[in-house]
């Protein structure tokens, strides 16, 4: 694809709605002719970033926190052999104490807010959204004013000003709502969120969600690629950080070992740093 025909399309897809922009990125990463599209492949892609000394980093977010499980100890212990931060998605209406106590361990593991309570608030037939364009602002900001209070009680500076909508989606019309609440930054999926506020996305998912199971590695290999090339070509600003996305209550065992394969390959490989979450979201 020419690149000019390219930098045009993603201004327009910029200027949409975010369901569009998450539609392109799909495009996008389905366009990639990746031969063969495995572990290698994404192997030769890192390659041609150091054969030019270039950087890339990535980080990890976490989805759905709210309470200790064997699953988050299981998560937690794998943070802690590839010694990389972690953001957690943590759901405010439903958090403990428990989770309080266990995270007050983990000094390299931060805090962002899921929206209130993580429940479909959609109209029938629409895509499911807790943040959806029926609701009214003043019910939305008393919610997440209320998160933003209750994770500052439970975690301090481990917590940062950054909301991770529920399923993915908020509605255009609730940004202003977002930004007088507080929030610095929003973090969804894909690099063109199409909404007028600064962002740090994520872009690989280990689960895929029509199935329930683990996603392919082919696919989470195209997809970090996709985000690659997006970065190398300059179409997206190469400092823009790449994101993984887990759920740890929803791993099957093949999800556990593609994250850790997953983490092995960018660990080992010396172009790609996993800069401290903090330092994600402070530009």
């Amino acid at each position: 694809m020419n690149h000019d025909v390219l930098g045009t399309a993603v201004h327009t897809v910029r200027a949409s709605g975010s369901r569009l922009a998450r539609g392109f990125g799909r495009c996008w990463a389905k366009t990639l002719r990746v031969v063969p599209p495995g572990w290698d492949a994404l192997q030769s892609e890192l390659d041609l970033w150091s054969k030019h000394d270039r950087k890339v980093p990535f980080w990890w977010r976490d989805d759905d926190v709210s309470t200790t499980s064997p699953a988050l100890d299981r998560l937690l212990d794998l943070r802690a052999s590839f010694g990389v931060p972690i953001a957690f998605a943590a759901i405010p209406g439903r958090i403990d104490s428990s989770l309080q106590r266990r995270l007050s361990r983990e000094d390299r593991a931060r805090l962002l807010q899921h929206g209130w309570d993580h429940v479909n608030r959609a109209r029938p037939g629409r895509a499911k959204a807790e943040l959806c364009a029926s609701r009214q602002p003043a019910d939305v900001h008393a919610e997440l004013a209320e998160g933003r209070r209750r994770l500052t009680s439970f975690f301090g500076d481990r917590f940062l000003p950054v909301l991770v909508p529920p399923f993915g989606y908020l509605a255009p019309r609730l940004t202003k709502v977002v930004k007088h609440v507080g929030y610095r930054f929003i973090s969804v999926a894909s690099d063109f969120p199409g909404l007028p506020l600064p962002s740090r996305n994520v872009h690989l998912d280990v689960v895929n969600w029509r199935t329930g199971r683990a996603a392919e590695p082919v696919e989470v290999v195209r997809a970090t690629i996709a985000a690659l090339k997006l970065r190398r070509f300059g179409i997206v600003s190469a400092e823009m950080p790449i994101g993984i996305m887990t759920h740890h209550l929803d791993h099957d065992s093949a999800a556990w070992s593609l994250v850790e394969e997953l983490l092995e390959r960018l660990i080992d490989h010396s172009t790609v740093l996993f800069p401290e979450v903090e330092n994600i979201f402070n530009s």
